[in-house]
This record gives C-alpha cells, structure tokens and sequence, in this order.
C-alpha cells in the first residue's frame, strides 16, 4: 500500500519511505500512529531530530530507549512516554526490534482540545512517563482497523475517534481519575443471557459463561447476581423451565425430546426440576392446560 507521505510529513517531518520500510503506518486528518513491525523506524533513529507533533509512545517491551539532551530515557510497559514539538531527540539502536505504537498529534489540535480543561496552560513534555488510561489501547486499535479499512464514511469516523484518543491523552497528562464504569459489566451480563436464552439445549457452565463474559467466574457469579438477583445457573434453569413450559403446551413432542431440547439431559430430570418449580408433573401439566384450552373453545 502506498503511504500517504504527504499527511506522515505533516506529523512526524521530513521521513522518506526508506526509512518507514518496517513501519505500519495509519493517518487520519489530525492524528496518525505508527507501529514498527520486523524492523526499526529509521527515521525515528536520526540523529537530534524532532517533531512538528505532540509524539506519545505506547511501548510493549523494554528494547526501546530515546536520547534526549544526552541522557538515554528507556520506556516501559505500562508508561506512555511523551514528548513536545520541537524537542530534539533520537531513538538508541537496539538488537531487538522494539515493539510500540506511537501516537502523533498535530500541534494545534492537540493544544486546541488541551485548552477546554481548567487551569491548562501551555504543557511541556520533554521525555515523560505517564500513566495510560484503560481506553486508550481500544481506541488505537479501533482508529487502526478503520485506515486500514478504509471506506464510506472512514474520514469521519477517523476525525472521531481521533478527538477520543486526544483526550484521553490530555486526562493522563492531566493525571485524571480513571472513569467509573457502570456499563461494561452491565452489557457483558447481558451478552451472557442472550447466549442462554439462544442455546438453552446446550452444555453450559459458570465457567463457560465466564469466558463469554471476559471475566473470573466469581466476578461473573456476583455481578450476574447483583444484575438479575439469581446466580447464573438459577438464571438458566427458570430459561429452561420456561421453554419447556411453552413446548409443553404447543404439544407437538414428547417429553423426552423436550427435556434434551432444553437441556435436561432426561425427562427424569426435567419432571424432578418441574415439579419441584411448579408444584404438578411436565405430563400433568400438558394435561391441564391442554384439557383448559379444550373447554375454553367449547364455551366460545
């Protein structure tokens, strides 16, 4: 794919394509990341270069070091490495290709969005660490997969997501409280009652659930319960009790077939959970209701 050398200048100066060989590079408008992959960024190893950008480095192993006024600055996980305009540096060769992503962001942009929090004068960055928000891994790799994919609607999807990132930019610069979240947790209980409802027949355990839900089977046991007021395994029984209730009445199988339908296993097991629920048998039920549905159409 051909680089859109024009946007890359405008962030990082003067690059050529040779020394962007081993880099993956996605640019929107205002904000552009690059990623080394099998190989150095030589532009990124000039001597006392700099940017015209606002340059953050997300680093994923500790094989890179950047030389600022002669002292060798070693980034490391967990630490966003940030670096002002203008600022003259260097990135020290290594043996081992480092593994980052860096965040470039176009100087009045970033300063533009910077200024709307209170008492933010100018900040100056000259090879500090900070803390990185939880977001701002999935919004890189969200802006990532929109260039590379690029298609209707992609400029201003970029422009979007490009705005998120530079915020949560300036809230770790800024040292911001990390956000609650009472919404996460709530939409991935809500992914785990879907996939009961949807494969009630099948083999399902906590520990199963817990995997849809990317989260511990015990967080998964106490979120689920401060949601729904049951644990997960009542939960799905009242799913199953209820569907083997309406198959029962539709009266097209037997019990046996609805009981492995609903994920009993025999229809032992479904009479011993049904009656224990509902007080009467799965066969004296249909019986019931059956005989209920008869009357009420003799009297209509």
């Amino acid at each position: 794919m051909e680089l859109p050398l024009g946007k890359i200048r405008k962030l990082v100066g003067n690059a050529t394509p040779e020394q962007l060989r081993y880099v993956d590079c996605f640019v929107g408008r205002d904000l552009g990341l690059f990623v080394p992959v099998g190989g150095a960024c030589f532009y990124a190893r000039t001597p006392r270069h700099s940017h015209p950008s606002y340059m953050f480095i997300l680093p994923f192993d500790e094989n890179n070091a950047i030389r600022i006024d002669g002292k060798a600055l070693v980034t490391s996980p967990g630490k966003l490495f940030a670096l002002s305009p203008g600022i003259e540096h260097e990135e020290a060769p290594s043996d081992t290709p480092p593994r980052y992503i860096a965040v470039f962001v176009k100087k009045r942009f970033f300063e533009k969005h910077y200024r709307r929090y209170p008492e933010s004068g100018k900040r100056i960055f000259r090879g500090e660490f900070l803390d990185p928000p939880s977001t701002l891994l999935p919004l890189l790799k969200s802006f990532m997969i929109e260039a590379d994919n690029s298609g209707p609607g992609s400029e201003e999807v970029l422009e979007a997501l490009g705005v998120q990132i530079c915020h949560a930019l300036i809230r770790s610069a800024r040292r911001y409280p990390e956000m609650r979240d009472r919404v996460s947790s709530r939409v991935e209980i809500d992914r785990v009652v879907e996939h009961m409802h949807t494969h009630p027949g099948e083999k399902i355990t906590v520990e199963g659930l817990a995997r849809i839900a990317r989260m511990s089977p015990s967080h998964l046991s106490r979120v689920f319960r401060e949601e729904t007021g049951q644990a997960p395994i009542e939960y799905l029984l009242r799913i199953r009790l209820d569907r083997a209730k309406k198959m029962l009445l539709a009266g097209d199988m037997t019990i046996t077939e609805i009981a492995l339908d609903c994920g009993f296993g025999s229809a032992a097991y479904l009479s011993a959970r049904f009656t224990r629920k509902y007080g009467v048998s799965p066969s004296s039920y249909r019986k019931k209701t059956g005989m209920a549905a008869s009357i009420n159409k003799l009297i209509e």
